[in-house]
């Protein structure tokens, strides 16, 4: 599985080429080891357009420093949230199409559990390692946005003291 990652990840790069001189110039520097490629997807991803920059920088903060697994509509609402937000904006969601995109293929979604997840243990290791230096205010960004969410209108009146109240607040 580890030849597969490093290939399907270098594919991707080479995919991304103009012309064949560009691939053959990249074949000859294709990285050796697994944090040399991530490095490489993580290039790639700051060479996007700045929106897909910030996305897939948030994105991975979430995934990387989430103390468990995270789904698509949790993530989704996770992105959307905004300072001074009082509700979630549905028109604010991102599409999941996009959401891996920008991740240049170093997350994926698992299709049984819907959940928002690194490829590959290597990648979770790689981010446990290197996660302070590529999302430095990933912690802190991650503590307002779910400051922000509980500050919601929704969440005024306190706790849900039953699964009825739970249930229309979840919506």
């Amino acid at each position: 599985y580890y030849r597969f990652l490093l290939a399907q990840l270098h594919i991707e790069s080479l995919a991304k080429k103009q012309t064949r001189k560009a691939v053959r110039e990249a074949l000859k520097n294709l990285p050796k080891g697994l944090d040399e490629t991530y490095d490489e997807a993580m290039e790639r991803i700051h060479n996007q357009d700045e929106d897909d920059v910030q996305l897939a920088i948030k994105l991975l903060s979430w995934v990387s420093y989430s103390l468990r697994p995270l789904t698509v509509k949790e993530l989704q609402h996770a992105l959307a949230v905004e300072l001074d937000d009082k509700a979630i904006d549905d028109e604010a969601l991102h599409d999941e199409t996009l959401m891996i995109s920008v991740c240049a293929g170093i997350i994926t979604i698992d299709q049984e559990s819907n959940v928002i997840r690194l490829v590959h243990y290597t990648t979770e290791e790689y981010f446990e390692r290197k996660r302070l230096e590529k999302f430095p205010t990933g912690q802190r960004s991650i503590a307002v946005t779910c400051l922000t969410y509980l500050s919601f209108d929704a969440f005024k009146v306190g706790y849900a003291s039953n699964d009825r109240q739970m249930k229309v607040r979840l919506k």
